[in-house]
């Protein structure tokens, strides 16, 4: 089915709407298209290992709707193929899934280079080099890219003080006061310790935390606690290089809070966090 809107559903919307039409039809597609212009949202429900998502592949331009052909190629069929509604469905759960395994396995693959190469700027840790302090720097690295990269996420939604690029223009901001070589501006000590165990590890903060790091949300899960490696190593440090590198990785992929999909061929959404953890 297809409606024209007057504007393009947010994933919320959408989701309200599956949770609407499943009761009358547990598979479908919907299109919502934007009158006198190319923009569309397609919209299907998929199962993931049992899980119900609703899948969101979108684009604005004739370009960018190539993408969407080539998913959808495979659901034209002939009512001579004999085909039965289970075949059915799963050409649709098969399109709609199409490259998302493979754009996760791509952002991993990227993610592990990023991750031996941020280890190596971490200081304090190897001042005697040795298998334990090799795999605490390694645990360290793991720490702090998966407390990252759900900063990415959550600052794509705004809630990193209103700003998508939040880390980012922080880091800039932290190297160019007074010197990018003066101890208290780096980046780690100079910032991002205080943002995780002061900011997102607090319920409150006070105005002078603010004037430096605008609105934070309080994250009440454990994961911006003081780290046992924080707190058996005092002199612990990371170079702003690590972070140059790993934020350009990361700026190479669209973040998404949904299943939505672009032309881009690179969105990565919350599942990925769940496949490096793991």
């Amino acid at each position: 089915m297809h409606c024209h809107v007057e504007q393009i559903p947010s994933s919320a919307i959408c989701k309200k709407i599956d949770h609407k039409i499943r009761k009358n039809a547990e598979n479908y597609i919907c299109i919502f298209i934007l009158p006198e212009t190319l923009h569309h949202l397609w919209i299907a429900p998929v199962k993931k290992v049992e899980k119900r998502n609703v899948v969101l592949i979108e684009y604005d331009s004739l370009d960018k709707a190539a993408f969407l052909f080539e998913k959808i190629e495979s659901l034209s069929f002939s009512l001579d193929d004999n085909l039965t509604i289970l075949d059915i469905i799963e050409k649709v759960q098969s399109a709609f899934l199409i490259n998302s395994e493979k754009i996760t396995k791509d952002f991993y693959a990227g993610f592990k280079k990023e991750h031996s190469n941020f280890a190596k700027f971490i200081t304090g840790i190897d001042d005697h080099i040795d298998e334990k302090e090799n795999k605490n720097k390694q645990w360290y690295a793991s720490v702090m890219l998966n407390r990252l990269l759900f900063c990415y996420f959550i600052q794509k939604k705004e809630f990193l003080d209103g700003d998508v690029n939040y880390l980012r223009h922080k880091l800039e901001w932290t190297r160019d006061q007074e010197g990018e070589d003066r101890f208290f501006n780096k980046f780690y000590k100079g910032f991002l310790v205080n943002l995780f165990h002061d900011g997102l590890n607090t319920p409150k903060h006070n105005h002078e935390f603010e004037k430096i790091y605008g609105r934070i949300p309080y994250l009440n899960g454990g994961m911006f606690d003081v780290h046992q490696i924080e707190r058996e190593y005092a002199n612990l440090d990371i170079a702003d290089e690590a972070f140059i590198s790993l934020f350009d990785f990361f700026d190479k992929w669209h973040w998404h809070l949904d299943d939505r999909m672009t032309a881009s061929g690179r969105d990565i959404n919350p599942d990925v966090l769940g496949y490096i953890f793991e």
